[in-house]
């Protein structure tokens, strides 16, 4: 092939004239498109030497995406195993806040209905068998829980503290059979005494003549004023009534969950602040009921 500018001007020349032909052809590419064709022919011959050259480097990438060795296999497979078992551990536990916190909330609903100062407590340790059926709590005098104050749960009274150290207090449960408490039927009002047996209640003292069914529901009398009135207490499941005895043969089970409680409510007596203004405000007329209305406002407090 004879060169073009074998005998031609100098290199100077051919640069420019090289410039001039390059700025040409590209001012007729981008005005009227001339050389499209033209690239599309060459890069049609030119793929199969741009795959084959590529080859090489996308049989590389593969190959590090697909390919892992047996080790990598096991190590990956026994941390997927480790973290599967952390996770059903964690699952576990969020099962376990679940029912705590709905029974903490079902306990704090229960509150709304009654007045006064009430705590949450949590049972530390159960002793319960034929002759005791106690709970130890995690409140105590530093908590100004007192001897003698009445605790429930969600479905109803579950018993009253018998003993106070300064972290912890003591309860017995209802169904103890040193425990008595004052009842009334819910149905039309009769009134008793539900004691312990070590498991259920039973109704003391009773005659056979006594308008009480299974199925009834008794609810705390308010009288000796330890326990809130009109609170369930226990729902009636057997009566017996034979003509031989004088007394029917009552029993009731107690609708509180005494024997699965992880927590408990512990009540102070509720101080009316209107009476006790009242009474205050009462106490210059100095006639004798008004004497007698603060007396029984401090009683109360």
């Amino acid at each position: 092939m004879k060169n073009l500018f074998a005998r031609g001007p100098s290199l100077v020349l051919q640069l420019v004239l090289s410039l001039i032909l390059a700025a040409i052809l590209m001012v007729l590419d981008y005005r009227y498109d001339y050389l499209s064709s033209a690239r599309k022919g060459v890069s049609t011959v030119l793929a199969p030497i741009y795959f084959l050259a590529n080859l090489p480097n996308e049989v590389a990438s593969w190959a590090d995406s697909n390919i892992v060795s047996r080790n990598d296999l096991l190590n990956e497979n026994r941390r997927l195993k480790d973290e599967l078992l952390i996770l059903k551990a964690q699952n576990q536990r969020l099962i376990g806040l679940e029912s705590e916190n709905a029974r903490l909330r079902s306990l704090l609903g229960s509150s709304r209905t009654l007045r006064g100062k009430r705590v949450i407590a949590e049972v530390l340790n159960i002793d319960s068998s034929l002759f005791a059926n106690e709970l130890l709590l995690n409140k105590g005098s530093i908590d100004d829980v007192f001897v003698g104050q009445p605790v429930v749960d969600a479905e109803g009274i579950m018993g009253q503290i018998v003993e106070v150290s300064t972290s912890t207090s003591r309860m017995i449960l209802l169904n103890d059979q040193k425990h008595a408490i004052p009842v009334r039927v819910d149905r039309n009002g009769v009134r008793a005494i539900a004691q312990g047996n070590g498991r259920t209640l039973y109704l003391r003292h009773l005659p056979n003549t006594i308008d009480i069914e299974e199925g009834d529901l008794l609810l705390s009398s308010g009288l000796g004023q330890k326990f809130p009135d009109g609170y369930p207490v226990a729902k009636v499941i057997s009566v017996i009534r034979q003509s031989a005895q004088p007394y029917a043969e009552i029993l009731a089970e107690p609708t509180a969950n005494i024997n699965r409680a992880n927590h408990v409510l512990l009540l102070w007596p509720y101080h009316d602040p209107q009476k006790a203004t009242k009474a205050r405000s009462s106490k210059g007329e100095g006639d004798d009921d008004t004497a007698d209305a603060i007396e029984e406002a401090s009683d109360a407090e």
